[in-house]
């Protein structure tokens, strides 16, 4: 009986991990849904609000320039509201510590980490910890990657083709033994500094002949929480310039919208915000 009740509990435990790890794009839609009342509606009590229960049911997360779980603490912030005091902040640290270069922390984040009095010796310690537990096989690996994948500025196509086939059997073997090569794993500042971005490389791999088998894939990863769906997104749509097909999910700014509703329906299903939210996110990041 007792056997039984612990075989039970293990499922239980099981299927709420499995749950949760493809209910990533479940999550990204709340956060595009919270962010637009904050940035499009200009309600930042309300966004505070949702943004605080969301973070009750799910872990921690920083989108690329939505930055959700940093917002929540900066708005918490600004209007004394509680969100969790140092702790909050240490979750924080490994979530934004991939965007700082060469190892050091944007000016804006230190009056408020020394407010609640975690001075800057303290973070770059927490960063150190952070980089420890990177993957330094697969670090060392896209490091290497990165620079093939702009060698001699792609010019040479010889080079170029037999670069792409390199770095697709780098994303073959890393699947098969690591998963996604995500932030988390690998950070976005490799060896002597290299950048890192994934997108770049998975941007080639949709003119491979494999482009099928990642499309699935990767697909799976952006489901987990691993790859950025703007990632993904853009492999597809790379694929579709190459067949001069109307784009999917219409992430490059060069290439015609046929149908704007069609579009926002396809980015919603991988949890990506609508074409004029996603406007508003990057100009409001690049003004700043």
């Amino acid at each position: 009986m007792l056997k039984n009740i612990f075989y039970i509990l293990f499922l239980s435990v099981l299927f709420s991990c499995e749950t949760r790890s493809y209910n990533h794009i479940t999550y990204l839609n709340k956060v595009n849904e919270i962010d637009s009342i904050y940035r499009i509606k200009n309600d930042s009590l309300t966004a505070l609000k949702k943004y605080k229960k969301l973070f009750k049911k799910y872990l921690p997360h920083n989108s690329p320039l939505i930055e959700e779980y940093q917002t929540y603490i900066i708005i918490s912030d600004k209007y004394n509201k509680d969100f969790g005091g140092k702790e909050s902040l240490y979750k924080l640290i490994p979530l934004i510590a991939p965007n700082w270069k060469y190892n050091r922390m944007d000016d804006k984040y230190f009056a408020l980490y020394k407010k609640y009095g975690i001075d800057s010796l303290e973070v770059e310690k927490k960063v150190d910890d952070w980089k420890k537990t990177l993957n330094k096989k697969l670090v060392d690996s896209f490091s290497v990657a990165s620079f093939r994948d702009q060698e001699k500025h792609r010019s040479d196509a010889v080079l170029r083709r037999k670069n792409d086939e390199k770095n697709e059997l780098l994303l073959l073997w890393t699947f098969n033994n690591y998963g996604y090569p995500s932030l988390q794993k690998i950070g976005l500042w490799g060896n002597n500094n290299t950048f890192m971005p994934m997108i770049s490389i998975l941007n080639h791999a949709a003119d491979s002949k494999r482009y099928e088998y990642f499309k699935e894939k990767i697909l799976e990863y952006v489901k987990r929480g691993d790859c950025p769906p703007d990632d993904y997104a853009g492999m597809v749509d790379k694929y579709s310039m190459i067949n001069k097909t109307d784009c999917i999910y219409c992430t490059f700014s060069n290439v015609p919208i046929v149908d704007s509703a069609k579009t926002d329906k396809n980015r919603k299903k991988i949890g990506m915000p609508s074409l004029k939210h996603a406007k508003k996110i990057h100009d409001d990041y690049f003004k700043e």
